[in-house]
């Protein structure tokens, strides 16, 4: 979860990092609608209710057909593949015929195709009992991306004066890079940078759908599924709330980090990269977005922004794309759970700092 001072999508403290990433809103190809108006980016539709009208214009069939290759002027048959169209021609008539057709991915054959209009379905058939609110969805990337996020209710949080609100977000692609999931987040998506950033705040409730010759995306067991979400939200903020009425000075907070570090090499030595590490977190500690360097909640904070836009994802060193990914599905978004559940547990939270007293004593006498 990243708790740097509420809702990235609305936070004034965080437009220098969407304003530096592109929304990948294809123009005259992808829609956004919601109901919060043209949100931050001024592309969204905007619409008082995302009904089937919306839908069916999000809907766009899914043409599979042969893969062929040009060699020496030959024409051949790739084996074992396909390639993906998104066929515009029944959702978007506004469309000119040029546009009508889009490239979408080369997989195996073995790859089942899950249109959008089935995620639509499966997340209607989720929420039919329930008085929920769909606030925005849309395409991306040219329709390789689709998306929905949803108002369930007993979103609003306030945690240690942040104010957050969760939203349960379906996401699918149709070029290979994600499967179709739905998660608990406190960001509400409207644009890549916001699912992006919505996957790095998700709750730990939700499921996937890979795709493959079995995919079936429908949930069984939905009333299990939204008693966790709202577990989770409620654990979240007992968790969260106990760290913040956790005093920490700057000293304990570096030897915690490089405990932690420590602890995930099995090691009871510091590498200078884990040095530098363990002191990149402790500087975000002070001195990160809304933090004082005073409790536990900081280093908390310090960490998972550390992992998110800081040198922890690779800063300076990669794209930002790159970085962004890593931040997201790679090393740094296991970092940022295993630290801050690393600091809610007392025990290891105490082995932490133990160890890393001992590291850093370690370090200064080499």
């Amino acid at each position: 979860m990243i708790l740097v001072g509420g809702n990235p999508a609305n936070d004034t403290n965080l437009k220098y990092y969407y304003n530096n990433m592109s929304h990948l809103i294809e123009e005259n190809i992808d829609r956004v609608y919601s109901n919060e108006g043209t949100e931050w980016h001024g592309l969204a539709i905007p619409t008082k209710i995302i009904d089937d009208s919306v839908f069916d214009a999000l809907s766009h069939d899914i043409i599979e057909s042969p893969t062929y290759g040009i060699v020496d002027g030959v024409q051949i048959e790739i084996p074992n593949h396909k390639t993906l169209f998104s066929d515009m021609r029944k959702s978007r008539p506004d469309l000119d015929a040029a546009l009508q057709i889009k490239p979408l991915h080369i997989p195996k054959m073995g790859y089942r195709v899950i249109n959008n209009r089935e995620v639509i379905n499966c997340m209607k058939e989720s929420f039919k009992d329930l008085d929920v609110t769909i606030t925005t969805a849309g395409t991306l990337e040219g329709t390789k991306k689709f998306f929905v996020s949803v108002d369930i209710g007993d979103s609003e949080m306030v945690i240690n004066k942040d104010r957050f609100k969760a939203y349960v977000n379906f996401i699918a692609s149709h070029d290979g890079t994600i499967a179709v999931t739905a998660y608990d987040s406190v960001v509400r998506i409207v644009c890549m940078n916001t699912l992006i950033a919505s996957r790095q705040a998700a709750g730990d409730a939700g499921f996937s759908v890979y795709h493959t010759k079995n995919a079936d995306i429908a949930m069984k067991n939905l009333p299990e599924l939204f008693n966790a979400i709202l577990k989770g939200r409620a654990n979240l903020k007992e968790v969260m709330e106990y760290l913040e009425s956790s005093k920490c000075d700057h000293n304990d907070a570096l030897a915690m980090a490089c405990g932690y570090f420590c602890m995930e090499t099995k090691s009871d030595k510091l590498s200078t990269r884990a040095m530098n590490a363990a002191e990149g977190i402790a500087t975000l500690f002070t001195r990160g977005i809304g933090n004082k360097g005073e409790t536990l909640y900081d280093l908390a904070n310090g960490a998972t922004e550390y992992w998110t836009s800081g040198e922890g994802t690779g800063k300076g060193k990669t794209a930002l794309s790159d970085r962004k990914y890593r931040s997201m599905l790679g090393s740094a978004a296991t970092h940022k759970e295993s630290f801050v559940a690393m600091l809610a547990n007392d025990d290891h939270r105490k082995d932490a700092l133990k160890i890393g007293k001992q590291a850093l004593a370690l370090s200064l006498a080499s």
